[in-house]
Formats: structure tokens, C-alpha cells, sequence
């Protein structure tokens, strides 16, 4: 039972209000139910006392962090890299004209790779046999010459075991042996070559293409022929032309994730759909290039000759910079920061930005060292 509290008289031992009588009654009779109720059930007194009704701060801090993926702060190097799409094939197709005169007789088959002194087609029955070089056949080649062309000839002819210098002068010793080329051939032995004997080509060829028919008359344009061996292709911008440079490495990326490296064999106008990319990093508009690049390894088993690809290849970079991935990066009113952990808790840290690649960014200036973990969304 509750206890029985008699009031004070009204203003008695005061002097105050005659209502403040009634509000110390009330207080009074809360203070004793509270007491009962703590007496009854102690779970009440803490409400009471409020300790809990505030949660520690240092649990709430460790609670807000947990779950929260991190990523460590590196120091490394950061390349400006850059994919294309591409594919496999045989890059753009070059066209081959036979010399004016006379019916066109034999052409090869597409696929048909030909190599040095290959017989490219033929006219009246006569095969135009393929020499490497390339500076085009554009005058007879005879004794007392001089100049690139005859240099070709004279590597095409050494190639084949003949006996000349190693030189650009057409000479008796050149003339000798171009007698002795033509005897095992069974042609006529005149000491001269003209473009109805031979036609330079960069190396083996391939038939990409055939746009002339047998019967039709020479000095039009017979066949197109490509590299012999598979290459990557892919269509670039203009502006990004310039990251091929020929002769540079680059990686050609697979299906499945595998590369192999490549070599850039040049950069062509996109006449040709024949092995070119399609979409081609360059963005959409504009001038538009055909990168080849040649395959430097072996393509894995099963590989499809016209499979997709990627050309990869490097561009600006910057050496033993700290970094964090592009992700961590929290905007603020100042600038940007990130968050850190440190223990159970996080602490956001300014950043200055510096250099962009590789989905990470150079941080500069801020409280970060090597190994730090930052905040990344999960």
C-alpha cells in the first residue's frame, strides 16, 4: 500500500503562495510512485537515472565502421593507359594492279599466301613473280642503274642464293645474275626486269580479296592482298593515332582475359573493313585510322581468327606516387577527401588531387601515408 502523505497547510513556513501547496504535494506523490516502482522492479530505477538512455559514442563510431569495406593507400606507379576494341584478322586489304598490256590468264585463290618469287598472277600465260621491297617497280631495271629499287632487287636476289652486292648499283654481277634467275625460270635472258616479269610486295602476302577475273585485260586492279600472318586491327581516332607509333609495343588482349604481345606495323587511313575494329576507342565522328599490329606470340589453342580483341596500350605515367582508388574519393566543401581509418573509428582526411590512370588517383599533400586504409563502397 502507499504510504499516506498529509499536505502542509496552505502558505505554512513559507511565506509563499497559497498554490505552491498543491505543487509540492505533486511532485511528492511522483517521487514515491517512482520509489515504489524502482522497490518493485529494478529495471525501472535505471530509466531513472538515465544512464542508458545515451549510447556510448565510441560504440556508435565502431557500430557506423563495421561492415565497411577498406583499402589500403599504395605507393607505386600510375600509367595513362587506354584500351581499344579491335579484332583478329588480317588487317586492311591492299590492292595488287598487274601491268597494261595483254589478258589477264591466272590468278590465285583467296587464302593463297605467296612468298618470294610466288607467281602473283598471270598475263598471256605469263606468271609476274613476286619480289620483296617496298618502293613499286616504276621503270626497267638494267645495268648502270642505281637506287633504292635496285637495292630491293638485289636483296630479293641474294635471298634466293644469287651472287650480288650487297649494294644499290645495278652492275655487270647484278645483270649475270639476273640472266641466271631467268634461265631457271625458263624465261628469256635479257638481263633486264620489267613489271611484266616481277612486281615488289612488302613480304609473303595473302589473298584477301579477289576483284579481277580471269579474261579480263591487264592494268586493272586484280586482288588485294594483306599481311600473311594474323594481326590485330583496330579504328582510332586521329588524336589517338599518335599513341601508335610504329614499331611500338603494345598488348593485344583476348577472350578470357589472356594477352599476347604485339608489335604496331603501322597506321592506315579506315578504307577497309577487312580486320578493322569496330567502335574503335575513338568516339563517335571524325577522322578515323587503322592501327595493325603484328602478333609477337602464339595465339592459345581454340582461339578464333576473327575473335575480338583489345589493343592496349600505354601513355603518360607517373613513378612512385601514393594513390587511391578513384572510388574512395568524397566531395566536400573545400575540395575532396577520404576516409580513414584509424581503430574502430574514421576520420576524414583532405586530399589534394594530382594525376589520373588505371581507375586510381595520385593524392597529394594530405594526411595519408603508404598503407593506410581507406573507406571504399562495398
Amino acid at each position: 500500500m502507499m504510504p499516506t502523505v498529509e499536505a502542509a497547510p496552505s502558505g505554512a513556513a513559507s511565506g509563499t503562495s497559497g498554490r505552491a501547496g498543491p505543487r509540492r504535494t505533486t511532485r511528492l506523490w511522483v517521487a514515491l510512485a517512482a520509489g515504489a516502482a524502482c522497490a518493485m522492479s529494478l529495471s525501472g530505477c535505471a530509466l531513472l537515472d538515465g544512464a542508458a538512455a545515451s549510447p556510448d559514442p565510441s560504440s556508435s563510431a565502431a557500430a557506423a565502421t563495421a561492415g565497411r569495406p577498406t583499402t589500403p593507400v599504395v605507393r607505386g606507379d600510375l600509367v595513362d593507359g587506354k584500351k581499344f576494341p579491335g579484332t583478329l584478322g588480317y588487317g586492311p586489304a591492299t590492292p595488287l594492279r598487274s601491268a597494261a598490256g595483254g589478258t589477264v590468264t591466272g590468278l590465285p585463290a583467296v587464302g593463297d599466301v605467296i612468298g618470294l618469287d610466288g607467281v602473283l598472277y598471270s598475263v598471256d600465260e605469263k606468271p609476274v613473280r613476286a619480289l620483296h621491297g617496298t618502293v613499286p617497280l616504276w621503270r626497267t631495271l638494267e645495268q648502270g642503274l642505281r637506287g633504292a629499287d635496285v637495292g630491293q632487287l638485289k636483296d630479293s636476289l641474294r635471298a634466293l642464293g644469287y651472287d650480288v652486292a650487297d649494294d644499290d648499283v645495278f652492275d655487270g654481277r647484278t645483270r649475270a645474275a639476273v640472266v641466271r634467275w631467268q634461265k631457271d625460270r625458263g624465261l628469256e635472258r635479257t638481263g633486264t626486269l620489267t613489271a611484266s616479269d616481277v612486281a615488289f610486295v612488302p613480304g609473303d602476302v595473302r589473298v584477301g580479296e579477289l576483284q579481277g577475273r580471269v579474261g579480263d585485260a591487264a592494268g586493272e586492279v586484280l586482288w588485294g592482298w594483306t599481311p600473311a600472318s594474323l594481326v590485330a586491327s583496330a579504328s582510332v581516332s586521329a588524336a589517338d593515332a599518335a599513341r601508335f607509333p610504329g614499331g611500338a609495343a603494345v598488348q593485344v588482349g583476348l577472350p578470357g582475359g589472356t594477352t599476347v604481345p604485339g608489335t604496331v606495323q603501322g597506321v592506315d587511313d579506315a578504307s577497309s573493313d577487312d580486320g578493322g575494329g569496330k567502335g574503335g576507342g575513338g568516339g563517335a565522328g571524325g577522322e578515323k585510322k587503322t592501327v595493325v599490329v603484328r602478333l609477337d606470340g602464339p595465339l592459345p589453342e581454340g582461339t578464333s581468327t576473327t575473335a575480338a580483341v583489345d589493343l592496349l596500350v600505354d601513355g603518360e605515367k607517373r613513378e612512385g606516387v601514393l594513390s587511391v582508388p578513384v572510388t574512395a574519393l568524397l566531395a566536400s566543401a573545400d575540395g575532396y577527401a577520404v576516409e580513414k581509418r584509424v581503430g574502430g573509428t574514421v576520420e576524414r582526411v583532405p586530399v589534394e588531387l594530382g594525376f589520373f590512370a588505371q581507375g586510381r588517383v595520385e593524392v597529394v599533400g594530405g594526411e595519408l601515408a603508404e598503407g593506410d586504409e581507406v573507406v571504399v563502397p562495398s
